[in-house]
């Protein structure tokens, strides 16, 4: 619900922008695939109601909201490495701490200062991840992505997206690139002949390709500008083209 409302609330403030793209890295890159569904739903009841109220009131012009082009997922968490979970002993125990101790961090991952853009800021959480993020997170990797990829779930959920654009790393230690490269397939609604979705792999690039210094042996600057460059020339497409 906050991704769709953050969502809603950008389109209204860049109303005068051609069009919009949502963003998200990482376990953003899960939330941002899960809510273009309600996105797509909460934009078009917008949009009835704004021509409702226009018919009413034709002498006050309503606040239009940008095209929204589709969704770029970063190093999403739409998988897991299953040696990166805890025995099945230690994860029934975590999760048992969760419902009592949700803020707590205890045995989780670690979100580093380093994850903050630009560096100095103070907005990005750092420190051990809190049980009920951990918990809510192993569930999207290790239970729903594959269950709905399996279950072509995941069609229906990307229903009347007009874009997607994956980049990921195929050296990530954390995603497997094939659990990517599964949900990316899964979404059969959108071609990739046509251009409607792309999936673009970074050769020796890690699960944080977007914010590490060095990573593999491959030196940063390269695959920072290696994403930013196929990240601007898909936006630079979207925005020549004409969305309903």
């Amino acid at each position: 619900n906050h991704v769709v409302e953050f969502t809603i609330r950008m389109g209204r403030h860049f109303s005068r922008a051609k069009g919009m793209v949502l963003c998200g890295g990482s376990l953003g890159g899960a939330l941002v695939a899960y809510a273009v569904k309600d996105i797509l739903a909460a934009r078009h009841e917008q949009s009835r109601a704004n021509s409702n109220t226009d018919a009413q009131l034709t002498q006050q012009p309503q606040l239009e909201c940008p095209d929204f082009y589709g969704i770029t997922l970063l190093a999403p968490a739409l998988g897991i490495d299953p040696g990166a979970i805890p025995p099945s002993p230690v994860v029934v125990a975590l999760r048992y701490l969760s419902y009592i101790f949700p803020s707590q961090g205890i045995l989780t991952p670690i979100e580093h200062p380093t994850y903050a853009c630009p560096p100095s800021s103070t907005r990005n959480f750092s420190g051990r991840w809190p049980l009920s993020t951990s918990n809510m997170l192993l569930d999207i990797t290790s239970r729903r992505v594959p269950n709905d990829v399996e279950s072509s779930n995941v069609q229906t959920q990307m229903e009347g997206l007009q874009s997607l654009c994956v980049i990921t790393g195929d050296r990530d230690e954390i995603v497997p690139l094939t659990s990517v490269m599964k949900w990316f397939e899964a979404v059969t609604n959108l071609s990739s002949d046509d251009g409607e979705k792309i999936m673009i792999v970074l050769k020796g690039a890690g699960h944080g390709f977007f914010h590490e210094r060095t990573k593999w042996g491959l030196k940063s600057e390269n695959t920072k500008k290696l994403f930013v460059d196929n990240l601007f020339d898909w936006l630079n497409g979207l925005a020549s083209k004409d969305f309903e």
